[in-house]
């Protein structure tokens, strides 16, 4: 029941606001005209400071959108500049041609090779043969 009663209020309060702001939108003009109205309007400047505000929003709105078009403009050049030297770019690889062997000198690489153990130990037993077979000659050669 408090719900109803609550509500109830609610809709006679809307109702009896929007009727005094129907009455004072039809009279505006008689209300502007009297004393009260324009001694308020002198104290306060009420219609000064909404044309104000209304004047500095439309700057503020034609800069925001000056500087937006600079911007896109500014960006817009930038993004020619780099896609024309990507070109430049691509056309300078693709005209260029690697030749290899102008000269026809041939190719001297120096390879690493890749020993197992094995192979190390065969290298040992070789190397252990050669400094035998040298200290075999030097002894021949004193003996000779």
């Amino acid at each position: 029941m408090a719900k109803h009663d609550f509500l109830g209020s609610l809709a006679k309060f809307t109702v009896a606001a929007a009727a005094v702001a129907g009455v004072c939108y039809a009279f505006k003009d008689e209300i502007r005209g009297t004393k009260t109205y324009q001694d308020l309007n002198e104290k306060y400047d009420v219609d000064g400071k909404v044309e104000k505000a209304v004047a500095k929003a439309k700057e503020t709105g034609v800069t925001a959108k000056a500087k937006v078009k600079e911007t896109a403009a500014t960006v817009k050049s930038k993004v020619d500049e780099k896609m024309e030297s990507m070109k430049e770019e691509e056309e300078i690889i693709d005209d260029s041609e690697i030749i290899l062997d102008e000269d026809e000198t041939p190719n001297e690489r120096d390879y690493v090779s890749i020993k197992t153990e094995e192979d190390k130990a065969e290298e040992e037993k070789t190397e252990e043969s050669a400094e035998k077979e040298d200290k075999a000659d030097d002894k021949s050669d004193i003996d000779e």
